[in-house]
């Protein structure tokens, strides 16, 4: 390779990048764009129009597509209905509860991106903490390592293995990689990396006790539990014979006349069973459920007169309750809001947020009746119930403080609109040989059209930095290859052995190293021309498991605390920077075993 001034100038380009994401001096889009102007402005591309290609890539219009889909799928409660029912099956076995809690995130995270994954099951992973009794530090890091490993299974699971997809797919080389072409190899992966965590991997994990931070996060559950609402919560049948039936809910006397507040309605039929908002003009019917909050004299009163049936709500009535269109929220006031000094009744605030008002929390005292007409103070808080929807508008009031953490609230109503439209994402592809970017932009759309995310959801759920990375390194992998740089460190490694499966090896430990320290986009497109040139040097190297041992390596990032799984479970985990080199550093070494030896059946 001839050292010219540009091949001098590419190097220098990439030794830039590198420093500035590993180092962070720099904004991650300032650094990432400014690579292309570099390449254009030098002379390093053979064509200026190239630094642009990077905008109208298919894998940036794909990893665009798959964020809104990801978060629709977090925010119609798609993620949340089966991290449920992770909790009722898990049991009080660490060893159990790892397994299932790894195998559910892997699935997900084969769907979606592995971070938003993270975020989402972080709660179900304190949550499942907590009641068996484990501390927190124990399920955490499988969590972030398991939404890793799922990753590998799909082209859509992670950035890199659609880049490397499309480097392929648009390049001169046999065949396609499709969709689950990765599976074949990412799910041993998956399925060996869980396993291991289950049963070697855990005795890494160290024991920390964080209860006082993840008690701040104030779940809904969390809230509902330090309200004393399952306590309070009661359900009620109608008889046939209740005079309530045939009545409005406005018109039945429950909340004016005693006193208490329908939470939810379940109502039967023929087909299926449903769940109602109570809503003032919702007619009730016969066999109808209430889901009521207050004081058991009160449900007692009312079934005596009201000829209903009364019942204890068991433990899982709130998550049945959060699952079916409803959540609960603690709210206190601002320090000037117009509200201190006012009243519920007076304020009008069920019919002006739609919301309904179950308890006042004032000087360490939970009041759960009879505080409609009381002035509120500053420090206040209360609960209250009703859609997400409502929530979130309340949260948008200056004059409220949602306390509650509504990255968790979701309207799981829409959650089987939004699997279908995941469907349409995937299908035609599968199916039809459907390009993935056009499908994924139509289940993005139609998603946004029907509200399966809300304008909020869209607004957050874009990773600007992972985009412009793409945009910007994308050059940067051409420049390599036009200057014949990837050419150079192909040979190099070649050179050092030509048996494919210890080349394979040595570019899955490349682009590990590389992902570690800088981005695994980034590492994709930088590692994708050598891993092709390295399977043109060596004899019966085939181009595509050359490929893919780059795109699992640009997956093993498990060892830094500062890769994006990581870092999201870090502080409620306690855990320190060694916690993942320790744990991390052994988990790469399996994954990179297990990877080498699924490639050599390809």
């Amino acid at each position: 390779m001839e050292m010219t001034l540009q091949v001098w100038i590419a190097i220098l380009t990439l030794v830039y990048a590198t420093t500035m994401l590993i180092t962070r001096w720099l904004p991650i889009p300032i650094t990432a764009l400014s690579i292309p102007v570099i390449l254009a402005s030098t002379g390093v591309l053979e064509n200026p129009k190239h630094a642009l290609l990077g905008f109208g890539n298919n894998a940036v219009i794909a990893i665009g597509a798959i964020f809104v889909v990801g978060a629709a799928l977090r925010e119609s409660g798609v993620a949340t209905i089966i991290a449920r029912g992770l909790q009722r099956v898990g049991g009080r076995s660490e060893m159990r509860i790892v397994i299932l809690m790894m195998s559910a995130t892997s699935l997900m995270a084969a769907f979606m991106n592995n971070t938003a994954v993270v975020a989402i099951l972080l709660p179900v992973g304190v949550v499942l903490a907590q009641r068996s009794g484990l501390a927190p530090s124990r399920l955490l890091m499988p969590l972030s390592f398991a939404a890793v490993l799922g990753g590998t299974i799909s082209l859509i699971g992670t950035a890199p293995n659609f880049i490397v997809a499309d480097y392929y797919n648009e390049g001169d080389f046999p065949g396609q990689i499709g969709i689950f072409d990765y599976a074949f190899v990412g799910i041993p992966i998956t399925v060996v990396g869980v396993v291991f965590m289950a049963i070697f991997g855990r005795r890494l994990l160290p024991t920390i006790s964080t209860a006082d931070r993840l008690a701040a996060a104030q779940l809904p559950e969390h809230a509902a539990s330090s309200y004393e609402v399952p306590d309070k919560l009661f359900t009620l049948r109608l008889s046939s014979a209740s005079p309530l039936v045939g009545t409005t809910i406005a018109a039945s006397g429950v909340r004016n006349r005693y006193k208490l507040e329908i939470v939810m309605i379940r109502r039967r039929t023929a087909l299926a069973t449903k769940w109602l908002l109570p809503d003032p003009e919702v007619v009730l019917e016969a066999e109808d459920v209430l889901y009521v909050s207050g004081e058991d004299t009160a449900a007692w009163d009312i079934c005596e007169t009201e000829a209903l049936q009364f019942g204890l709500a068991d433990s899982s009535a709130i998550e049945e309750l959060l699952g079916h269109g409803t959540t609960l929220a603690e709210v206190t006031l601002t320090p000037h809001s117009p509200a201190i000094g006012s009243t519920f009744k007076r304020m009008d605030f069920r019919k002006r947020f739609g919301l309904n008002v179950l308890s006042l929390f004032r000087r360490d005292t939970v009041q759960h009746e009879g505080f409609a007409d009381e002035e509120l103070k500053l420090g206040d808080a209360f609960l209250v119930t009703g859609t997400p929807r409502r929530v979130r508008a309340l949260a948008r009031d200056p004059d409220f403080v949602v306390l509650t953490d509504q990255s968790q609230v979701e309207d799981v109503t829409r959650a089987p609109l939004a699997f279908l439209l995941l469907l349409v994402a995937l299908v035609p592809p599968i199916a039809w040989d459907f390009p993935l970017p056009l499908s994924g932009m139509g289940a993005a759309i139609l998603m946004i059209m029907t509200r399966c995310i809300s304008r909020a959801g869209l607004r957050r759920c874009m990773d600007w930095n992972v985009l412009c990375l793409l945009v910007g390194t994308m050059p940067l992998g051409l420049a390599l290859e036009q200057q014949q740089i990837a050419k150079f460190v192909a040979t190099l490694l070649t050179d050092i052995a030509s048996n494919p499966t210890v080349v394979f090896g040595m570019l899955f430990f490349l682009a590990a190293i590389f992902s570690n320290l800088a981005s695994n986009a980034a590492a994709a497109v930088i590692m994708a021309p050598v891993a092709a040139q390295a399977a043109a040097v060596v004899p019966g190297m085939d181009a595509k498991g050359a490929l893919l041992a780059m795109a699992y390596g640009c997956s093993c990032n498990f060892i830094v605390p500062y890769s994006q799984c990581n870092l999201i479970v870090m502080a409620p985990g306690g855990y320190r920077a060694r916690d993942f080199i320790r744990a991390g550093l052994v988990l790469s070494v399996v994954m990179a075993i297990t990877t080498m030896i699924a490639l050599s059946f390809l």
